[in-house]
Formats: structure tokens, C-alpha cells, sequence
């Protein structure tokens, strides 16, 4: 059948710590995914070994401790992107913690479907309608002296 069995590392043997540990570890990728980031660094900050960080992402996530690290990256570039799409792709991509190479416009296509370049392109189109829309769509103002003159005829009526 192809099944693979992984050997339990030491002190990884609680099946509900497997999603502690992941969610720990996800929030440490949630407060540093901007600075270089060792796996090593991320187990020993939440208290458990590197070999047991691979084997609780195995088994909850079905992925590496790096590839969820890349995928968290990835959906934090998607969203600098839509908030600042003014911003440069690589200003973007460092902020993001990521190289600015051909394998980050790779990896990002085939995370969302579309090409980096496009989807930045879409954002700053839609930026400018919602700006456009916001300009023309503003209800006109009365004038300072407009307002004045009803504010003196009213006190007059008395």
C-alpha cells in the first residue's frame, strides 16, 4: 500500500500534544516569519526537539516544519500585496522574509493561481476604482458661508 512508519521520536508519543506543538510552533512563524529562522531555534522555543517539530507537522499538517514556515510566508505576502500594492515586489518579498527570486513568483503562482506580477497589477487597478468610486460617489458639501447663513437665519427666527 505504500505506507510509511515513522519511528515516534523521544517525548513525542502524546498524540494531542502533536497539535500543541504545531500551534506553538505556528505562532513562533506568526511573530518572526520577517527574520531568518532556523528550525533548531523554533523547537527549542517552544520546548521540544527538532526531530519531534518534523514529526508533529507530519502528522497533523502533512508537511515539514520549513513548508509551513514558507506557506505562512507566502499567505503574508498575498496580503501585503492586496493592503500595499503600490509597494515593489521585492520590498514586498523581504518583508515577507522571502528571497526575491524566481522561486518565490514560482512558488507563489502555484500557491493562489495567479502570477505575482498579475495579482499586483489587479490590486493597484482596484485600489484605483475604490479610490475613483470614493472621489466621485462623495455627497458635495456646503459651502463655510452657506452654512453660516442658515446657521444666522435660524438664530433669528426665534
Amino acid at each position: 500500500m505504500g505506507w510509511l512508519m515513522r519511528v515516534v521520536p523521544e517525548g513525542c508519543d502524546l498524540i494531542a500534544g502533536h497539535t500543541g506543538v504545531v500551534a506553538l510552533a505556528l505562532r513562533y512563524f506568526a511573530r518572526h516569519f520577517q527574520e531568518s529562522i532556523l528550525m533548531a531555534d523554533v523547537a527549542r522555543s517552544i520546548g521540544t526537539s527538532e526531530e519531534c517539530l518534523d514529526f508533529c507537522f507530519d502528522q497533523t499538517r502533512g508537511m515539514t516544519p520549513f513548508e509551513a514556515l514558507q506557506q505562512h510566508r507566502l499567505n503574508r505576502l498575498f496580503q501585503a500585496i492586496a493592503a500595499q500594492p503600490r509597494l515593489s515586489l521585492p520590498s514586498s518579498m523581504r518583508r515577507c522574509g522571502l528571497p526575491c527570486s524566481a522561486g518565490t513568483v514560482a512558488a507563489f503562482e502555484h500557491a493562489f493561481g495567479i502570477g505575482m506580477p498579475l495579482f499586483r497589477r489587479t490590486c493597484q487597478q482596484a485600489a484605483d476604482d475604490r479610490q475613483q468610486h470614493f472621489i466621485s460617489s462623495r455627497p458635495s458639501r456646503p459651502s463655510a458661508s452657506a452654512l453660516a447663513a442658515r446657521c444666522s437665519c435660524r438664530s433669528t427666527r426665534g
